[in-house]
């Protein structure tokens, strides 16, 4: 019974580590670090994504409602007024999931794709320190001009 259980174990594969349940005040005041513990056998890019899937889920871009911890909502450039109509305007613009990332020695840029159906090939950027602090949604977008080229 053991071994079944070691070897059902093994063969699960590594999970990720969620947030810490309790996290020092002063890293809870940078909204744009990520709290999420990593696991160490995954790589840079892996966390990174994680980290950006959090930020964009926490700040209300996704289908998922922003998270009720107001100590993790970001403005982006020229957004202001009340929270409940920046969220608004930010509901279910962006894909829950990541669809690429990539990290170099000075940062992560992690892309997501917008969910509007008349931009099947645009997406926002999320970028991020090597590690994994100052967050922030890049204004603009990237619009990749061969889409237009794909056929069904």
């Amino acid at each position: 019974m053991t071994a079944l259980l070691v070897a059902g174990l093994a063969c699960a594969g590594p999970t990720p580590a969620p947030a810490p349940a309790s996290v020092a005040p002063w890293l809870r005041e940078d909204p744009q670090r990520c709290l999420l513990l990593r696991d160490l056998t995954e790589d840079m890019e892996t966390m990174a994504q994680r980290c950006a899937e959090e930020f964009v889920r926490e700040n209300g871009y996704t289908v998922s409602p922003a998270t009720d911890d107001s100590t993790r909502w970001v403005l982006e450039v020229g957004e202001g007024g009340a929270w409940p109509r920046v969220f608004a305007s930010r509901e279910g613009t962006l894909a829950d999931e990541a669809t690429s990332s990539q990290c170099s020695m000075r940062q992560c840029l992690v892309l997501f794709r917008l969910r509007r159906q008349l931009l099947v090939c645009a997406y926002r950027a999320v970028t991020m320190s090597q590690v994994f602090t100052r967050l922030k949604l890049e204004p603009g977008g990237i619009r990749d001009m061969r889409c237009g080229d794909r056929r069904a």
